[in-house]
């Protein structure tokens, strides 16, 4: 496995056609510091590089946190040992996504399946970020929250289009509440995909399977999925039926 490093807080390695991006400052519960927002910023890029350079190499990504837990969110003491650099986290790019926004989004843009691994402390930006993968594995045992109430701040980390597919009313009562949710309950309320006792290895036995599936047909249903819920009914049949043509026309005469 080649393994590259970024800001001494976040690792990106690639074995078999998965990447795994892992936060390494497990003594922290792997909390977001100046160096951590960099790091993860950084290996972002880098994995685009590698999805679109690599000519398929990649095929799907696994987020991990090592140690005890995921993310407990941002370290708000390291964070406010440099006020000067607060008003930089919330100027947007030419795209109007700003750096902590990127953070979930940013995995997006790789254009592969990536599986977030949730244990421990799921917090704030932490539980943000997850949001920002397309599927998320959770121990029964993890704690997960919208802590960002009690600073006085709401969730901004693009949760609005991350947690799009799940009820208002959920997503108010943890944000004003801030209050901590478990495995199963995060689960049954979209916050997760499924449940493991390992995390980490299940989301890898996922990304195994995925990374070797047909790109096409892999982006074909993202983009039937991630579309349909701004369609018609007419109109979702009709992509359906468009996605479907384009790649039976790609496997050639039958």
């Amino acid at each position: 496995m080649t393994v590259e490093a970024f800001h001494a807080r976040v690792t990106l390695g690639v074995q078999d056609g998965v990447a795994e991006v892992c936060l390494t400052r497990p003594q922290q519960h792997n909390g977001l510091d100046w160096s951590m927002i960099e790091g993860l910023l950084s290996a972002q890029r880098r994995l685009v590089e590698l999805t679109r350079e690599g000519g398929g190499d990649i095929g799907a990504v696994v987020l991990s946190g090592e140690g005890e837990s995921f993310c407990a969110g941002l370290d708000m003491k390291s964070i406010m040992s440099e006020p000067q650099r607060m008003p930089s986290l919330l100027e947007a790019d030419e795209a109007g996504v700003n750096p902590v926004q990127r953070l979930a989004l940013g995995w997006r843009e790789a254009g592969v399946p990536v599986i977030a691994a949730l244990q421990g402390h799921v917090y704030g930006g932490g539980l943000q970020i997850a949001l920002g993968a397309d599927i998320r594995v959770v121990s029964p045992d993890a704690r997960l929250a919208l802590l960002e109430i009690a600073w006085g701040l709401v969730p901004d980390m693009g949760i609005s289009v991350t947690a799009s597919h799940m009820r208002d009313d959920v997503l108010l009562e943890l944000a004003w509440t801030g209050r901590e949710v478990g495995g199963q309950e995060a689960q049954t309320l979209g916050l997760a995909t499924r449940l493991a006792e390992d995390p980490r290895a299940t989301a890898l036995e996922m990304a195994s399977t995925m990374a070797f599936r047909s790109p096409k047909a892999v982006a074909a249903a993202r983009e039937l999925f991630s579309r349909a819920p701004t369609l018609s009914r007419r109109e979702r049949l009709a992509l359906e039926a468009r996605l479907q043509r384009g790649l039976i026309e790609d496997l050639g005469p039958l």
